[in-house]
């Protein structure tokens, strides 16, 4: 099945194998000594050269060098012992998948959390970077649950203790735990927004529509600042009945929707520009605007399309078109801000002027 222009497949949520996660206001003890210098250096070196996203094989045996000596010399000291942890993990994926090797320096570096967690250590880190590594769920609730103890607001405990949570049946705690997750970390993007949402889902399976909604709405409104084609494939994924109760959001999942619905033509253009049939996919894009004329990206390809065969005039036309049909002010004026200039100067002057001056900065 061909894929809309204005969707994207959703991927599954992978476990974090990226840096450590940064320290939140309580993940730390306020006792805790500072490292001392050779420590803290080890340390940089280490979130320099052995992350997963630009791994510096050299740097990240080197800083594995310095992390072993300074938490042989230091060994209370926690940020010392989750570096190490850390670049132990980032260096098992230099190996063969499945080698010995690679479950080598594995189990070095989970075996540096678990001695964390059997002294009880007062920091939540090392309880959730275990957890994400034990498959076991009577493992991993109960890290979990002492990563949520140590630290209310950390950025994925309470998330992954939610899951956990429902999973085992236990509804009505995953959603007290989760209102947790959604205060403490507001969505930042859609992907993490889709995750929310997928948690509403689930909860409506459970049997918990109102507690569903309540996600959706939550999300919804962190997400408004985003820019509307955002906020459409975030509506895509939402069941309307879910909204029945809420008729300001099932609103604006409403009038979301036609923004990225219903794009057979522009879809079928797309096709047709790639195999340089320019003509064919302007008359697409015209059938477009004809069958639903919301989609921003109908106009942005045509203004393309006619520039692209010297139609200067046949842009300005299509982009007038929009500006003048576009009912968002923001929507407006940030297309008006990426309009060709060679577009701008065929357009006409009562057009610009009004579109300048709604646009205009105070």
């Amino acid at each position: 099945m061909k894929a809309s222009y204005l969707s994207c497949a959703l991927a599954a949520l992978l476990p974090v194998l990226a840096w450590a996660q940064a320290p939140s206001r309580q993940a730390v003890p306020a006792q805790a000594p500072a490292l001392p210098p050779a420590a803290r250096e080890a340390v940089q070196q280490a979130q320099q050269g052995c992350q997963s996203d630009g791994y510096e094989p050299e740097l990240c045996e080197k800083a594995i060098a310095a992390l072993e000596a300074a938490a042989r010399q230091h060994p209370a000291q926690i940020e010392v012992q989750l570096a190490l942890a850390q670049a132990y993990w980032n260096r098992s994926f230099q190996e063969r998948p499945e080698s010995p090797s690679r479950e080598r320096w594995q189990r070095r570096s989970t075996d540096i959390y678990q001695r964390m967690v059997d002294r009880k250590v007062a920091d939540a880190r090392p309880y959730y970077e275990l957890s994400v590594r034990e498959e076991d769920p009577a493992e991993r609730m109960p890290l979990l649950r002492r990563a949520v103890e140590l630290d209310p607001r950390h950025p994925r405990a309470n998330q992954d203790l939610a899951w956990g949570l429902l999973r085992q049946g236990q509804t009505d705690e995953a959603w007290r735990v989760y209102q947790n997750h959604l205060k403490a970390s507001p969505v930042k993007d859609r992907q993490e927004a889709q995750e929310n949402l997928r948690f509403a889902g689930a909860l409506a399976r459970a049997q918990r529509p109102k507690q569903a909604a309540q996600v959706v709405e939550t999300v919804m409104d962190q997400m408004k600042d985003e820019r509307r084609a955002e906020r459409c494939l975030l509506a895509q994924s939402v069941d309307p009945r879910l909204m029945e109760a809420r008729p300001a959001t099932k609103r604006e999942l409403q009038e979301l929707r036609p923004y990225c619905t219903n794009t057979e033509h522009l879809d079928r253009a797309v096709e047709l520009e790639q195999q340089g049939r320019t003509d064919e996919a302007i008359t697409e894009l015209e059938r477009q605007v004809d069958a639903n004329p919301k989609p921003e990206e109908t106009y942005v390809m045509l203004e393309r399309l006619y520039m692209r065969k010297g139609q200067t005039d046949k842009a300005a036309e299509v982009t007038t078109r929009y500006l003048r049909s576009e009912p968002d002010a923001r929507e407006k004026c940030e297309r008006f801000q990426r309009i060709s200039p060679r577009t701008l100067r065929a357009m006409d002057t009562a057009t610009l002027e009004a579109v300048r001056r709604e646009c205009a900065r105070p």
